[in-house]
């Protein structure tokens, strides 16, 4: 018997779809903050595609450049 889906159930997925209209994932989303310090979701946009369609990931780019950029920061 498969459980049922729930977002959470994604969340250990190596391939965690952020963007679902352009299929970005979590990882290029990660790659882009990290490795050429993108700061804002505009910027993030340019360089993957996300957020581009209807816009509802915005909120969740944010988290991300507000997490990974912090860290990335930390590391110099």
């Amino acid at each position: 018997m498969s459980l049922p889906f729930t977002p959470e159930s994604c969340d250990g997925c190596p391939d965690k779809i952020v963007c679902r209209c352009l299929n970005v994932s979590e990882a290029q989303v990660i790659q882009m903050i990290t490795r050429l310090e993108v700061r804002s979701v505009r910027d993030l946009t340019h360089h993957t595609g996300a957020g581009d369609g209807c816009t509802c990931c915005h909120a969740k780019l944010q988290e991300y450049l507000e997490r990974f950029g912090c860290e990335a920061a930390a590391m110099g």
